[in-house]
């Protein structure tokens, strides 16, 4: 990874510690930790907005979207 593709990043000290505690054992980077943090809370942020999208939906579209769903996935 090249200097100009990093940025140094100011966190507490005691998350710096839990960051290197979590990359130890995992056996992995503290950067890796980040990335995986990263990607954990994009996918929450996603899940969360399509749930209240869901939410926002009348019932007979929410009825109609579980049906959907139901017919396109046999563990549903």
């Amino acid at each position: 990874m090249a200097t100009s593709d990093t940025t140094t990043v100011r966190v507490r000290r005691p998350d710096s510690e839990r960051l290197s505690a979590i990359a130890k054992h995992r056996k992995t980077t503290v950067v890796e930790v980040l990335h995986s943090a990263i990607d954990a809370l994009e996918r929450q942020d996603f899940l969360r907005g399509l749930s209240e999208d869901h939410q926002q939906l009348d019932p007979a579209r929410r009825e109609a979207l579980l049906a959907e769903q139901g017919a396109w996935d046999p563990l549903a």
